[in-house]
Formats: structure tokens, C-alpha cells, sequence
């Protein structure tokens, strides 16, 4: 059993590689344990996947290879088994960080687990039973006016296992902000004035994340955005007031000197008007 350790207490580098080792072996068991527990149960598990298409297309995927059943369950499987172990895994990357950390930091890091659990069970639910139902009745009705449908149950479990990962993956945002912000690495000053490129950021992730159809990127690049703005307002309550008001004064200060230069160069603008215009007149004469 591994010793507790205390902030101030130095480790060598080896410690923690074995540390990390032993975590990612548990980890890797429990991966493999419910992927096998999900292979097993793969009938309800593709059930459950093929129910938000549309009602007359259910049953009828199809396939091409021979392999192809075969590799789609086990992808599947495996996806299933990460969403399934993401509490375990969250647990092993607290209790890794966690002896670095001081109490408060301890306190934080912990809430971000747990939060960051619900949230990533969120976005799927959201993304599952929303996003998916919506996005494949736009874009199959809108296929199938000029070709006949036909989906394979490689592509379709792909998709589909790739959006609710996407979904629930994107909605850790809030979370990161948070703990970014507590740590000092980043502010709401500056977080509130990147709005307009947080709001082109959260559609060109949604494009990256996304098919590449308008229906499915609003339905992400629209909670992305509004992920960003709780988050601004979440971070607030953890924000060091003093590093708030450190970076108004460094702004202030930016601010005066963008200022003093604008001043600066107008009033040598305005110089070197003069001069060439008493040298045109010393000229003249």
C-alpha cells in the first residue's frame, strides 16, 4: 500500500513513475472488465445506439465486409467500457495529483472530479437523447430526396458512439475554466474579453467534432458557448480577488502606455508637418 505524502515532501521521479504505472494497470483492468461485461451485453448496447433513428429505420443496417460486424461490436464495447469506467479513471487522476496539492487545491481538485463525472454524463445523455434524434431525421430526410438509404453498422456506430463522446467530452469546458482560473493560469478579465472569439471557437470545434451538416454543429457550437459563459461565471466565485485586481491594473497600464505612444506619435506627425512646411516656405523665398 503506497505511503500518504505531505505537500512539502520531496519525491523522486521514479516514484511517481511506478505510481503511474500501477494506476494505468488498474485502470486497464477495469477498461477490460466492463469492455468484456459490455461485449457480453453488446445486443442491448446496440439497441440502445439504433434507437434514435427514425422509427422506419431501425433494423434494416447493413453490412459490407465479413469483418465488419465483428469490429463494430467491439468498437462499441470499448466506448461503452470508457464511459463506463470515466468515474474510475477521474478517481485515479485525483489520487495521482492529489499529493502535490494543498488543501485547498485538494478540496478543488476533488469537486472537479465529481463534477466533471456528472458533466461528462451529461453531455451524453444530452447529445443521446437531443442532438442525435434531431441531427440524423435532418440528415437522412434530407438524403434520402435524392438517393436511396442505405447505412452500414460500421459507419452508423462510429458516428453515433462519436457524438455522445464528443458531447460529453465538450462539456467538461466549464469545468477546466474553473480549475484554470483557481490555479491563477488563466483570468475572467481577459476570458470576458475574448468572448467573440470563444463564440468562433466553440462552432469551429463544433465543425472539427461534428458531421459536416448545419443542424448538428449549432446543436454543439450553441452549449459550447453557453459551457463558456457559465464558466466565466463559475470562475468569478473562485478567482483570486487579488490577481483580478492585478491584471486591471496591468491592463490600465497597457491601456496608458498604447495611449502615451498614439499621443507620442500624432504630436511627431504633426512636427514633421511643420518642419516640411517651413522648409517649403524657406524655399519659396
Amino acid at each position: 500500500m503506497a505511503e500518504k505524502l505531505n505537500f512539502t515532501e520531496k519525491v523522486p521521479i521514479s516514484s511517481h513513475l511506478i505510481e503511474l504505472k500501477n494506476r494505468m494497470i488498474k485502470v486497464t483492468i477495469v477498461l477490460a472488465f466492463f469492455f468484456g461485461l459490455c461485449f457480453y451485453f453488446k445486443e442491448f448496447l446496440l439497441f440502445w445506439l439504433e434507437d434514435p433513428l427514425p422509427l422506419k429505420y431501425k433494423g434494416n443496417l447493413i453490412f459490407i465486409s465479413p469483418t465488419e460486424p465483428f469490429f463494430a461490436h467491439m468498437k462499441v464495447s470499448f466506448m461503452g467500457a470508457l464511459f463506463i469506467s470515466m468515474p474510475y479513471i477521474l478517481y485515479h487522476i485525483w489520487f495521482f495529483v492529489s499529493p502535490g496539492l494543498k488543501v485547498k487545491e485538494k478540496k478543488i481538485t476533488m469537486m472537479f472530479v465529481l463534477f466533471g463525472t456528472l458533466f461528462f454524463l451529461f453531455g451524453g445523455v444530452f447529445c443521446y437523447f437531443l442532438v442525435l434524434p434531431l441531427g440524423l431525421k435532418f440528415l437522412i430526410g434530407y438524403g434520402v430526396e435524392y438517393y436511396n438509404f442505405q447505412l452500414t453498422i460500421q459507419l452508423y456506430f462510429s458516428f453515433v458512439v462519436k457524438m455522445i463522446l464528443a458531447f460529453a467530452f465538450a462539456f467538461q469546458t466549464p469545468l477546466i475554466m474553473v480549475l484554470l482560473t483557481k490555479f491563477g493560469v488563466i483570468n475572467t478579465i481577459k476570458m470576458r474579453l475574448y468572448r467573440k472569439w470563444a463564440f468562433l471557437g466553440a462552432f469551429g470545434l463544433s465543425a472539427v467534432l461534428t458531421p459536416p451538416d448545419i443542424i448538428t454543429q449549432v446543436l454543439l457550437g450553441i452549449p459550447l458557448y453557453l459551457l463558456y459563459e457559465f464558466g466565466v461565471l463559475v470562475s468569478a466565485f473562485f478567482e483570486d480577488p487579488k490577481q483580478r485586481k492585478q491584471v486591471l491594473e496591468q491592463m490600465r497600464l497597457q491601456r496608458e502606455m498604447r495611449e502615451a505612444k498614439k499621443e507620442a506619435a500624432m504630436k511627431s506627425t504633426v512636427d514633421q508637418k511643420k518642419v516640411k512646411k517651413t522648409v517649403k516656405v524657406k524655399t519659396k523665398k
